[in-house]
């Protein structure tokens, strides 16, 4: 149940790895044999949330994974701790734009953008946890492929998946304009306009916060803005495989 990743990459929950680049990259995970595996929607420093609704879900570690959409980080109370769960080997995360946000910081311009939405915590960390909080973020993939049990894909991005056939993800990621659209789109969201992937069975998204989870075509949106008040969204796969077109 060890994930696989492109290009050589190491291990990208195992605390050793250091991967030195902020460069996209896609990151392949076998089907969970033993357990269950979850979707987590964007819980943006809400580590109470997190453990509150894993508790609610009778999860086992031992078993059982979380795939969470991205959007650790920023306006809730623990974002390093957030982002020092993905050392643990049954919790994968893909980049949200906030990390994105966090990596992009290069002038004072970036750094007040960023800080205006939310990373004032960062101010607050020492020099150790700072430079751990960097690196933690650059293991994050932008994308992760999901195999279920009977042989089929999910994809994972932050914000929506742009394309058609989610086989070329890869491809995508090494594109700007797609990369982008991956962190920080709305498009099949506001135009509430799906598309039904040629190769996975679902891709799920946070980003736009909405009620309760919404499926348009093969895209099922899950963040439900628990830092706003709301619920934060836990859902088994087959449950997120089984959710209705337009609810």
């Amino acid at each position: 149940m060890q994930p696989e990743q492109s290009n050589a990459v190491p291990t990208y929950n195992d605390v050793a790895v250091d991967r030195h680049s902020t460069e996209p990259y896609h990151l392949h995970l076998p089907a969970n044999t033993s357990g269950r595996d979850f979707f987590l929607g964007d819980p943006h420093g809400r580590l109470d949330s997190v453990l509150l609704a894993l508790g609610e879900a009778g999860f086992e570690p031992q078993t059982d994974r979380v795939i969470c959409v991205g959007d650790l980080v920023d306006r809730g109370p623990n974002s390093f701790e957030l982002l020092k769960l993905t050392r643990q080997p049954w919790f994968f995360a893909v980049r949200g734009n906030h990390e994105a946000m966090l990596l992009e910081v290069t002038d004072h311009f970036s750094l007040v953008h960023w800080l205006m939405n939310g990373g004032t915590w960062f101010l607050d960390l020492g020099g150790e946890a700072a430079l751990d909080t960097y690196a933690l973020a650059m293991n994050l993939p932008c994308a992760i492929t999901l195999d279920t049990k009977d042989g089929q894909k999910v994809g994972i991005c932050h914000a929506e998946w742009p394309g058609s056939d989610w086989s070329d993800v890869e491809i995508a990621l090494g594109d700007e304009a797609l990369l982008k659209q991956m962190l920080w789109g709305r498009n099949i969201f506001k135009e509430n306009k799906g598309i039904h992937d040629q190769t996975a069975i679902l891709t799920v998204h946070g980003h736009s916060t909405i009620d309760k989870p919404l499926k348009i075509g093969s895209a099922l949106f899950i963040d439900t803005g628990c830092v706003y008040g709301g619920p934060l969204t836990l859902l088994e796969l087959e449950d997120a495989i089984n959710w209705a077109p337009g609810s």
